[in-house]
């Protein structure tokens, strides 16, 4: 392997840190050493690399364009090299799995049966971090993901976990007696919501055999909580996650007005990047789920 030619790695540690701080002050802080020694290792960078990373200001600091396409590329260095000794550390409690999850999945699913695993892995520092967005897994520290899609992200190993149909589901009360009548072309006089495009309405209809002359009158929801929320206290019909609806429907939140689901192509998917080993606890958490799953 060819010799690395980089500027030494203390220049390059303290300009990463006044990069992310703006402040050599900050800076120093964080590194342990005095102002004047960041002040030194970044003169030292600027000139052996021929360029000003840092303009000074009276009142504050920026990056120059040059530091600021360093500084990029340097924290996606920094947190590649932190999640590396992370991952190989032996020290005792020092063994940290974060995992980034849909938040609705989170908190219906996953957080209920969750202590099963932190009781059967003492060592491991479990975090879960909540976004909608699939992780960045070369910006984020993130071991795992678990997220709604369709599972083509690039650079990223996806598994489907959950089936995500969708199917319309109401309060007990919403139909009253009529629920015996109901036909599911019935449904399209009642107040309707979705969280992801009104298309699925049409779609869930003519899966139920049910003709319509165009989109349904439907209004839009983009949170899962909202969405069900809504259905639960009676002020409509929602379509929504079959499989994550299932303890509603066993004790009686929530009423499935017909037992028929439209394959949007988006599901549930547990990922990871493609391009490095999976640490030993994410291992362990995938082969946790995957038993949730079947089981």
């Amino acid at each position: 392997m060819p010799k690395r030619h980089l500027p030494p790695f203390a220049a390059l540690r303290a300009f990463e840190a006044v990069a992310r701080t703006l402040s050599f002050t900050g800076a120093a802080q964080e590194l342990g050493v005095t102002q004047a020694a960041i002040s030194r290792q970044m003169r030292a960078l600027e000139q052996e690399l021929g360029v000003r990373l840092v303009e000074r200001h009276p009142t504050h600091n920026s990056l120059s364009p040059a530091g600021s396409r360093l500084s990029v590329a340097l924290r996606e260095g920094m947190d590649i090299m932190e999640a590396g000794v992370r991952d190989v550390s032996s020290q005792p409690g020092q063994k940290i799995l974060t995992v980034s999850v849909a938040p609705f999945f989170s908190a219906s699913w996953l957080t209920p049966r969750i202590m099963g695993f932190i009781e059967a892995n003492p060592g491991i520092d479990l975090r879960l971090h909540h976004s909608y967005e699939p992780p960045d897994y070369r910006r984020d520290q993130i071991d795992l993901g678990i997220n709604w899609g369709h599972g083509q992200w690039p650079g990223v190993e996806a598994e489907k976990i959950l089936d995500g149909s969708l199917t319309p589901v109401c309060a007990p009360e919403f139909f009253g007696n009529r629920k015996q009548t109901l036909k599911p072309g019935d449904l399209i006089k009642q107040p309707l919501f979705y969280e992801f495009r009104r298309e699925d309405w049409a779609d869930w209809f003519a899966a139920s055999g049910t003709t319509l002359s165009g989109l349904p009158a439907a209004t839009k929801i983009d949170d899962s909580n909202a969405l069900r929320r809504i259905a639960m206290e009676g002020h409509g019909i929602a379509l929504f996650f079959r499989t994550l609806v299932e303890e509603d429907l066993a004790v009686g939140r929530m009423l499935l007005p017909f037992d028929v689901t439209v394959d949007t192509g988006n599901h549930y998917f547990l990922n990871y990047p493609s391009d490095r080993e999976l640490s030993a606890g994410a291992r362990r958490f995938r082969r946790w789920l995957q038993t949730q799953i079947s089981g």
